[in-house]
């Protein structure tokens, strides 16, 4: 032990809480969209996060009886869906997956509790019947908001183009329009949506962005929001981007309180100037979060693994993920994958864990089609990524699987092997699957499984 001298030890002393006094006061005085405070709130989130997930369970609040809110999903929460002329075909399948066709039960009436909103104005009636509810056109919206200069910018060319398109009743270059420039039209939509949505429904206790194609799982979101206060400024989300613009991937479905709404909405120079950088900003869901760092309103990362950007089948299932409650699903893109969804997870009345979809999710030919080394005929990998780890030169699927469960069976928790390419892949998630993996016999880690269930309460 090093024996510091007495007075050495008061300067010391005295020097690190002078330390933490100027840091505070810096922090406090720094504007909240300060580089230097945003890091600092990454960093400490990230320790918090990492202190939590190791020494307690980080869903506990979620168990406590009676929930300690009020909530009526339909009466309660606002809803805005964000549609585009290319996907509008989308809506209609959303619309009746969330209003309850196989137990969604989350909208109730367009206009008083849900909005949807696009980047076209329109002008079929035949059109118009078949989304069944009507499209706001909120790029119509920014356009009208500035002045004459602001009406020049590039975006407001293309919408034009597109909007003129439509008018002429040239599908097919409407379409490509569409999925030219699309992502850039989406980026207009957040600011003058959110504000249709605060305005037609101001008392709503929380809101909800959704893309077209998302669903949110009743029970999951009656769970999470009735152990959460909407009198408090909530912005909640799939935590992604870098510290200075740490924002809630829209795909996976964007939670904010009534309080939140309310803040932002009673600052008309925030509001304008959210709209005036819509117009160069690549994403909407990030300018969002821009909008409310403003305001000293920051993204709550504790509550991001609840949130999901991915469809079933390749959603990844980690060790931290496993035994909680999953919210949502992105990238819903057809009739059956809607349908499908809404089937096995709309009706459920308890909150579905991230572990469940292995079973709930798992491709028809699984269940009778497996290899001599316990794989399975589906890739339970998932897409490529930097996590997964490849091994080449392996001869057998039972080699893979060894490497897998037996040398990395710390982390690894599914495996596939590529018999054409005598590859193995191992990753630290698991998915449930696809159909029609041919030549690849793949599984999850058995070992591993049974210690995650473990922890399950």
């Amino acid at each position: 032990m090093l024996n510091i001298p007495r007075r050495l030890r008061k300067r010391l002393l005295q020097t690190a809480i002078l330390s933490l006094v100027f840091m505070s006061i810096s922090y406090i005085v720094l504007p909240p969209d300060s580089s230097i405070r945003l890091a600092l709130r990454f960093n400490a989130a990230r320790a918090s996060n990492a202190v939590r997930e190791a020494t307690e369970d980080k869903d506990a609040w979620l168990r406590q009886h009676p929930a300690p809110f009020e909530l009526d999903l339909r009466e309660d929460v606002g809803y805005l869906i964000k549609t585009g002329y290319g996907t509008r075909h989308r809506v209609p399948l959303q619309l009746a997956a969330l209003a309850g066709s196989y137990g969604g039960g989350l909208l109730g009436e367009e206009g008083r509790d849900y909005v949807v909103v696009g980047d076209w104005t329109t002008v079929d009636d035949k059109d118009a019947k078949k989304i069944g509810v009507p499209v706001h056109d909120v790029l119509k919206t920014v356009r009208e908001y500035g002045d004459g200069d602001w009406r020049k910018h590039h975006r407001f060319k293309k919408y034009q183009t597109l909007q003129s398109a439509i008018s002429a009743g040239d599908e097919e270059t409407a379409l490509e329009i569409g999925r030219s420039v699309g992502w850039e039209l989406d980026a207009l939509k957040f600011a003058p949506g959110m504000e249709l949505m605060y305005k037609t429904m101001p008392n709503k206790k929380w809101y909800l962005i959704l893309d077209d194609d998302t669903f949110v799982i009743k029970s999951t979101l009656n769970l999470l929001l009735t152990h959460l206060n909407p009198e408090l400024p909530h912005y909640i989300g799939n935590a992604v981007g870098d510290y200075r613009g740490r924002f809630a991937h829209g795909g996976s479905a964007i939670i904010i309180s009534g309080e939140a709404m309310r803040r932002l909405f009673a600052r008309k120079d925030v509001v304008r100037q959210a709209y005036l950088e819509s117009l160069d900003e690549k994403w909407g869901d990030k300018l969002v979060a821009t909008t409310f760092i403003k305001l000293g309103i920051y993204l709550e990362e504790r509550y991001s693994h609840h949130f999901n950007g991915e469809s079933p089948e390749v959603t990844r299932i980690t060790y931290e993920k496993y035994c909680s409650p999953i919210l949502s699903f992105h990238g819903l893109r057809t009739a059956a994958a809607t349908t499908r969804v809404s089937k096995v997870v709309g009706a459920s009345t308890k909150p579905v864990r991230w572990g469940e979809l292995m079973e709930l999710f798992k491709p028809a030919s699984s269940s009778s089609s497996s290899s001599p080394s316990g794989g399975e005929d589906h890739v339970d990998v998932g897409p490529a990524d930097k996590q997964v780890k490849v091994w080449g030169m392996v001869k057998k699927a039972a080699d893979c699987q060894s490497k897998c469960e037996v040398e990395n069976g710390k982390w690894c928790l599914a495996w596939t092997y590529d018999s054409s390419k005598e590859e193995c892949h191992a990753s630290p998630w698991m998915v449930p699957g696809a159909e029609g993996a041919s030549g690849k016999v793949s599984a999850y880690n058995k070992k591993a499984l049974k210690r995650m269930q473990a922890r399950c309460p």
